[in-house]
């Protein structure tokens, strides 16, 4: 479904506001259905990716590490790796790294891993001078990190330049508009018109605040989606290992 129809589906079978004068416009429930797939991925992780290799600027961040990427670009998927650099920052658009693997080694690394997994699998990881993935003479990382400020480490740093390949989940790239769809999977788009009515139900107007409805709304979208994590949940997210089984891996093939 496009914009358009979800639109006309959210006035016809939620609303009932088909007939002037609208209480909505089309550009707030087109504003409300794209918050719908925001929530939806933060939720259900419904967006998988492993080719997009950046983000086009749509974060509106600053450059990755002020020397690979311009105008607000940074990595997703793709990731350039400099000699002896342990750690790169990543796109704020991206929910959770599930795999991560150089592209001159055979295998994946294992990770993401927490400070406490490190303790007790690489002795030494922290560097003497504080600086994260240092420690020790270069040469190839066994384990990475994915830091909640979407940061991705290396232990260790890699000695040679490299291409680092992300597997991850991630919220959309770009809004859809009334032309074009939304970038989750075509059978989701329909239930992302509850929390648009959730959030209609809530504008602060005498013929359209309706708390009851409101509440309803959101127990249904939370019903298929989920709850959203907070903060503490979505740190853990991050650095909850994919419990890759160790490996032995050939450097710089």
């Amino acid at each position: 479904m496009n914009g358009k129809e979800l639109v006309a589906h959210l006035r016809e079978s939620i609303l009932d506001d088909i007939y002037a004068p609208q209480l909505w416009t089309d550009t707030e429930l087109l504003r409300m259905l794209n918050y719908a797939e925001v929530q939806a991925c933060r939720r259900a992780h419904l967006i998988i990716d492993a080719t997009t290799q950046n983000d086009l600027g749509t974060a509106a961040t600053a450059s990755t590490n002020g020397t690979a990427g311009t105008n607000g670009i940074r990595s997703l998927c793709w990731v350039p790796i400099v000699a002896d650099q342990a750690t790169y920052n990543l796109s704020p658009k991206i929910l959770q790294i599930k795999r991560c693997q150089l592209a001159s080694m055979e295998y994946p690394l294992t990770g993401p891993v927490t400070y406490a997994e490190l303790d007790d699998l690489a002795a030494g990881w922290f560097g003497t001078n504080g600086t994260v993935g240092t420690a020790g003479s270069g040469g190839y990382p066994t384990f990475f990190m994915n830091e909640p400020n979407n940061t991705l480490t290396f232990v260790k740093a890699p000695s040679v330049s490299d291409i680092a390949r992300l597997v991850i989940s991630r919220i959309p790239l770009w809004p859809f508009t009334l032309s074009t769809s939304p970038e989750i999977d075509e059978q989701y788009h329909v239930d992302l018109c509850d929390w648009a009515a959730h959030l209609a139900y809530l504008k602060p107007d005498s013929e359209t605040l309706n708390p009851n409805l409101a509440k309803y709304y959101e127990d249904a979208f939370t019903a298929k989606f989920g709850s959203l994590p907070d903060a503490y949940i979505q740190k853990t997210r991050k650095v909850i290992s994919q419990k890759q089984r160790m490996r032995p891996r050939e450097f710089g093939r």
